[in-house]
């Protein structure tokens, strides 16, 4: 069976001023995540060793809107999100996200090594052969974009990928629609939403085949 799973290893979390609220933020928002009834988990979000977790995911269409769910519960410390996508040599745990493994957990792996030494937040690699390469291209670009942004622009691209309109994402948020649509324009939002979504086409695309 193909999945893409997902490892998430919070950047420098052992110098966070104050680690155990940071660790219950990022657990409150893990079970939140697992808590939408219509989400695409096959195993659901799990904190496994230090700052670290992983979910396994049937399809793509929800990954970078739930990475930036949890970048913003964590902001302004940054998350690296590596995606492996490829089959499973173990049955689906569809409790805790632990006891599997596979091609897509040793490809997710090899991502966080790659990301460590990069500096990126978001890398996609598929079991055995290359993804398309400008796949990692447009995230590497995308990654260091969003290593300037404030946290009203994480949480602006976040309500867009879940498909909030500019004026509903001013009301939830407590800013101005014209606060919304600056950083909307500034950072190329739109843009930046549409190539995660190509880009979880694409991996679509793998695991349907």
């Amino acid at each position: 069976m193909k999945v893409a799973c997902v490892i998430g290893d919070i950047v420098r979390s052992r110098h966070a001023e104050n680690r155990n609220q940071l660790q219950r933020r990022i657990a409150n928002q893990l079970t939140q995540l697992n808590r939408i009834k219509d989400h695409k988990l096959l195993s659901p979000y799990t904190l496994t060793l230090g700052d670290e977790f992983q979910a396994v995911y049937r399809k793509a269409d929800r990954i970078f809107r739930d990475s930036f769910a949890i970048l913003c519960s964590v902001y302004p410390l940054r998350v690296r999100f590596s995606v492996g996508v490829g089959e499973l040599h173990t049955r689906i745990n569809h409790k805790r996200a632990i006891g599997m493994d596979g091609p897509a957990f040793y490809a997710a792996r090899a991502g966080v090594a790659k990301m460590k030494a990069s500096g990126a937040i978001f890398h996609v690699t598929r079991e055995e052969e290359e993804i398309s390469r400008w796949i990692n291209l447009s995230l590497d670009l995308i990654s260091n974009l969003t290593s300037k942004w404030k946290k009203n622009r994480v949480y602006t691209l976040h309500r867009l990928l879940s498909g909030d309109t500019p004026k509903g994402i001013a009301q939830k948020a407590s800013l101005t629609a014209t606060g919304v649509y600056k950083n909307i324009q500034v950072g190329a939002l739109d843009t930046v939403a549409s190539i995660f979504r190509e880009i979880e086409n694409t991996i679509d695309d793998f695991l349907d085949t």
